[in-house]
């Protein structure tokens, strides 16, 4: 092993430090893309005066609407993470919007379904759209082998987020 006088790493663990600088670079990318992606969300909500619960609960009311699956109260309350007192209020708030409407369950007379207008407005559409054309855009621009590259780092960073997240709340657990 050779002795570095000045301080400075020594010259076998350069290819490491480049690999720790790249993979900064890509964190730090992905850091910059999610804090665009929350500014767009922010826009978003103020162009149709909506807050971000009223948006992410329009999005899985659709989706399930398209999968042909009634959704109820309870169930919106539970995807949202709030309480029924919360669920009343945003309901409340989107049906006098004309973006819902309560509807008799057809399984349970005693029951709600909500149901979601389709929105016609191209605003609306484009924002309440699972993905916006621009990012589609962007995102067919990669060949097959970037994109299934890109889709395999994506989902092990998020794996390992996941058990970063479930680590850290198994070890408060254990502390209490």
């Amino acid at each position: 092993m050779t002795t570095n006088k000045s301080g400075s790493t020594p010259h076998y663990w350069y290819g490491q430090e480049a690999e720790r600088q790249r993979a900064v670079t890509v964190l730090e990318a992905m850091r910059a893309y999610g804090a665009a992606d929350a500014a767009m969300q922010r826009r978003s909500e103020h162009a149709m005066r909506m807050s971000e619960n009223d948006i992410s609960a329009l999005r899985y009311l659709l989706r399930a609407n398209e999968r042909g699956v009634s959704v109820g109260p309870k169930e919106l309350a539970d995807y949202l993470g709030v309480q029924s007192s919360s669920i009343t209020i945003l309901l409340d708030r989107l049906e006098k919007a004309g973006h819902v409407r309560r509807e008799p369950s057809p399984f349970d007379r005693r029951a709600l379904i909500i149901v979601p207008t389709v929105p016609t407005d191209e605003l609306h559409k484009a924002i309440l759209g699972d993905i916006r054309e621009e990012l589609i855009d962007v995102a067919g621009s990669l060949s097959e082998k970037d994109a299934e590259t890109i889709v395999e780092f994506i989902d092990r960073l998020r794996d390992a987020v996941d058990h970063i997240d479930t680590a850290a709340s198994s070890h408060t657990r254990a502390k209490r």
